[in-house]
């Protein structure tokens, strides 16, 4: 037991206390099991990682988007816009008259805000995810997003890439020229005196907006922006139902024509023998 007297104030910190201090801060320096056991997370981490681990399971496609310095009236319209992708697209004929196409149960997307080294860690924790996720540590760099869609949709994943894709206007090449015959605003601010006197003061540059689809996992399989667009190319599983049942269906109804054409023959083999038969004897008469 130790005595510290200070300011007339006396502490006293038994044997068990150093110890629990020492067991934590030689757990921290050696970087033992994040799993173990032993390892105290707070309240806010733990609720984070099982929301992750919900947000996971529970949805089939999941886009991973890059975001930086997006305002928040933008996020609010990109909400808005990505919840009208649910409406199917009427379909109509060269005749102007609409077609009755397949309904299809579409769910607006959630999009979540994450902390990428939580998520990243709630997919290790997915048996299912070990691959996908060492693949798409490089992706999480900055702040990130994740939009979940609950089922695979390809004209509902091409809608989202497309709302996605003119959400936020791409920016200037940087590399380009101004025009002979204009200025910059950074050339104005710095041919003009600051209030007060004092030196030339330096414009600050442009917040730059930027918002990217990096990739996504579909049905546990990693996929970079380039094959979500092949994706979204194939038809529905709607369209995949019924081409499976055309396939299996149409060798039975090849095997009913044949039967069908052969019973009619013998009937007709038949009548034909009947009909000879009462020639030869009308003939024998």
């Amino acid at each position: 037991m130790l005595r510290c007297v200070h300011h007339n104030v006396q502490i006293v910190v038994t044997r068990q206390q150093c110890s629990n201090y020492a067991t934590q801060a030689v757990f921290w320096r050696k970087g033992l099991n994040p799993l173990s056991p032993e390892r105290k997370f707070s309240p806010l981490k733990m609720h984070l990682f099982a929301q992750y681990g919900e947000l996971i399971k529970s949805n089939r496609l999941l886009l991973f988007v890059s975001l930086r310095d997006v305002p928040s009236e933008t996020m609010q319209k990109i909400r808005r816009e990505l919840g009208n992708t649910t409406k199917p697209k009427t379909a109509s004929n060269p005749f102007g008259i609409p077609k009755a196409i397949q309904t299809v149960d579409r769910r607006a997307p959630k999009l979540t805000f994450i902390r990428s080294h939580m998520f990243l860690a709630a997919m290790k924790q997915d048996g299912s995810l070990k691959g996908p996720q060492k693949q798409a540590v490089p992706l999480f760099q900055g702040q990130m997003a994740i939009l979940a869609l609950p089922s695979l949709d390809p004209d509902h994943l091409l809608s989202i890439l497309k709302t996605l894709e003119r959400a936020v206007p791409k920016a200037k090449d940087a590399n380009a020229a101004p025009p002979s015959n204009a200025k910059s605003r950074e050339d104005d601010m710095l041919t003009m005196p600051p209030p007060g006197g004092g030196g030339m003061r330096k414009a600050k540059a442009p917040t730059v907006q930027s918002l990217a689809v990096l990739g996504g996992i579909i049905e546990g399989q990693l996929f970079m922006l380039e094959g979500l667009r092949e994706v979204t190319k194939l038809p529905t599983l709607q369209t995949l139902h019924a081409q499976i049942v055309g396939l299996l269906s149409s060798p039975g109804s090849q095997l009913a024509a044949v039967l069908n054409q052969a019973a009619g023959g013998r009937l007709a083999r038949t009548l034909e023998g009947l009909k000879q038969s009462l020639e030869k004897e009308a003939e024998g008469q």
